[in-house]
Formats: structure tokens, sequence, C-alpha cells
């Protein structure tokens, strides 16, 4: 487009600003852009042809290709008003490079952690539930069903269980026991562990024998030869059992059986009330008196695997509480001094009935002392135990399954707790 000084009038081509004819300025057909605005334009076409050319090149730089010269404006606000919205939506996707998926995050520390250092609680080497455990959230063993793992139990190869009768546990191992029976309540109870919440089965004289024999609460009997006991499971496994009952004998004629006299004539020995024990042929030689029992036990290999050890009414307690202790101090420094004992043994002081006006839990409150190197000296559990507990732990301790009641009952067996002294 053409125009003509406003001089002179002289027609002059477009692109002089001014006449070459008198010097004077030309009329402008088409209006020049100031020199930034010109700047801004050239730069941006700079800028968009290096775009196009970085994306047509991005096959060859994603091959390995050199990548395009990149461009960069320090002043962006002289670029921006001369991209125009038709350029715009172009340049962002053309710039915009296809997204790898995401990898979270890694913050580097300036400064590392220190290595851990282990832990003394034994527990810390463990693998620890991420999640702890509360009320609100279940652990992931919670629908676990299986039944845990019967704890490991010592090597106990011998047990007497002695039974006195006719006292409870504040007699006899009570705060005002010593004064009564000074031995048991003291020197005794400090050589084992004592279990202050056991209690007799009843106020049958038989009646915690029969339950620690035969897992029954009835203790009337007789039971027929169906019924299991202790002694019947042991000698299926080959080991033997004895019953040391002072005055065993006692209106017997020699060569006479123990076994064949009635319940009535003995009312505080078990083994007679159950027809599986005494229609035994070996019954008759594991029924002894007392005087046997520290013989028997100097010998670890032949000694019985159970022996129920029941003095006579002159040394049970049944006369007074003093006379018990008495002859539990002359009787008990042999057996503790013997080999068996020595040799994986445990014994159990208590007594089968309480005193004649405790019923707790039917035979009364009577406690029990534990004697063995796998108990602790001095120590007191603080747990609920009967006759029928106690079978049940007998029966653990020589892997045989509890019988009757023994194995129906809520009270748990003797375990680690009670067996402290012992490591597996």
């Amino acid at each position: 487009m053409g125009s003509s000084c406003r001089h002179c009038g002289v027609a002059v081509a477009a692109h002089f600003r001014f006449c070459p004819a008198c010097g004077g300025a030309m009329t402008r057909g088409v209006e020049l852009p100031s020199p930034r605005v010109a700047a801004g334009l050239l730069l941006g076409m700079l800028a968009f042809g290096a775009v196009l050319g970085d994306a047509g090149a991005g096959g060859a730089s994603a091959a390995g290709g050199a990548r395009g010269p990149v461009i960069v404006v320090e002043d962006a606000g002289a670029v921006a008003p001369v991209l125009t919205a038709a350029v715009a939506p172009v340049l962002t996707a053309a710039a915009a490079p296809a997204r790898a998926p995401r990898v979270p995050e890694v913050r580097a520390s300036a400064t590392p952690p220190p290595p851990s250092t282990p832990s003394t609680d034994s527990a810390a080497s463990a693998p620890r539930d991420p999640t702890p455990p509360s009320s609100s959230t279940p652990r992931a063993d919670s629908g676990n069903t299986a039944t845990p793992p019967a704890p490991k139990l010592p090597p106990v190869k011998h047990v007497w269980v002695i039974a006195l009768t006719g006292h409870s546990f504040g007699e006899s191992f009570g705060a005002g026991a010593a004064g009564a029976a000074p031995y048991l309540a003291g020197e005794l109870r400090a050589q084992g562990t004592l279990l202050p919440w056991y209690h007799a089965a009843g106020h049958d004289p038989a009646a915690s024998g029969v339950a620690l024999l035969g897992g029954q609460r009835d203790a009337t009997g007789p039971f027929d030869a169906r019924t299991q006991t202790l002694p019947g499971q042991l000698t299926g496994l080959g080991r033997t059992w004895k019953a040391y009952v002072e005055g065993a004998a006692d209106g017997l004629q020699p060569g006479d059986n123990p076994c064949a006299r009635p319940p009535e004539q003995a009312p505080r020995n078990p083994f007679l009330r159950f027809k599986s024990i005494t229609s035994d042929s070996a019954c008759g030689s594991s029924m002894a008196d007392l005087s046997g029992l520290v013989t028997d036990a100097a010998d670890s290999d032949s000694a019985p695997t159970f022996s129920y050890v029941l003095p006579g009414p002159a040394h049970d307690g049944s006369t007074s509480l003093a006379d018990a202790d008495t002859w539990l101090r002359s009787f008990m420094p042999a057996l503790l001094a013997s080999k068996a004992y020595n040799d994986g043994g445990l014994v159990v002081v208590t007594f089968d009935t309480g005193a004649p006006g405790d019923a707790e839990a039917g035979g009364g409150r009577v406690g029990a002392l534990l004697l063995s190197s796998f108990v602790k000296a001095g120590a007191t559990i603080e747990a609920p135990y009967d006759p029928f507990a106690l079978l049940s732990s007998i029966d653990h301790l020589f892997a045989l399954d509890p019988l009757g009641y023994a194995a129906a009952t809520k009270l748990r067996p003797f375990g680690p707790q009670v067996y402290a002294a012992w490591s597996p």
C-alpha cells in the first residue's frame, strides 16, 4: 500500500516514513508497531518455532537424539501479551511431555539416622505388629481358633502326694500357723511354693483322693472296673504306683491282700473305692505301710512314678495339727534327701478336707505346698487349684489324657508359673 506526502503531495512508497522530496512526515496506510511490541512479537515467534521444532524432534530425542536448544525468556511479561488464544493451547500441548507412572517421593535426609541398637528386652527381637492392639482394632490373629501348643514341662520322674486332714488354710499356712505348725508353716514352707487357693473336693474322708485318682466327684463308690484311674494309666505305660498307707495291714492276717478289705474299714483310703484298682493282681504289692517309703525312694530307678502317702489318725491331723507337724518333721527330711526326690522329684503336701465348718468350694480351702527343684523356694502362686487340677497336672507331666472331671475342669494344670525354677 502506498501513501503521499502531506507537504508536497508526491506519491511515495509505503515503506518510507519521510518524503524523499521534501523530508516531511508521510501519511501511513498501516501503523507500524512500537519497537517494544515488535521485539515481543519477534521473540514470541522465535519461541513458538523452537517449541514446534522440539516437539517434532521428540521421537529422535526419545531414541537418544540431541534435543534442540532451549530458549529462556527472562522477561516473560514481554512475551505473554503476544501469545494469542489460538497459539497458547498448541504451545501448552507441545511443551507437555508424556507423564511416567508416579513414583512415591523419597526424601533424602541430610543426616542419616544412627544404626538401631538391639534392646535388652527379649520381646524386642521379635517382629512387631504395625497396628497396636486395641478394643476397636482386631489383631490379625483374632480369628485363629487353633489350640495353642502345650507348654513344655519339667522332666518330673516321681510324684508324692502327702494327704493330711481336717484343717483349713488359715490354721496350717496362715498368719498364726507358725504357733501350731512351726515346721509345716515355717521351715518346710520356706523350701517350696505355696498354693494358697487349693481347695479340697469335699468333706467325705476320701473325696479328694477319689477326685485325684479317677477324676470322680461322687466319692461314695465303689466304682466299677470300667472306671479309669491314674494308677491304671501309669500301669499301661509300664510305670509303677504305690499307696503308702499307715496301718494298711492292721487287722489282717499275714498274707492277706490289703486291697480286699471293705472301703468302710479304711474310709480315708481312696484306692479301695475303685474296682479297677482292687481287682488288679498287682494291687496287693502296691499297697504298703509308711515304713517302706524311704527305702523305695533310695533308688531312683525303682522308686514309684506316683506315690500316695496317707498317715494314720495319730499323724494326719485328726487329733491335732501339732501332731501332724511333729510327724512331718520326722518324716520329710529323709524323703527330701533321697535319690529319687533329687532326681526329678515333686512332693505335694496338702489336706484332703478342711476344718469341719469350712465348706468353701465343697471341701474347704486347705492350701497345698509344692516341694521340688523345679519350683521356687518361698514362692506363692495366687491361682485356684483342687484335686482335679492336680490330677490334670500329673497326667500332663507323663503325657496322659486327664480323666473324668480333670478333663472338664476350667482350672488349669500346673504350668511355667508353678515350675518357675526350671527353664526348657
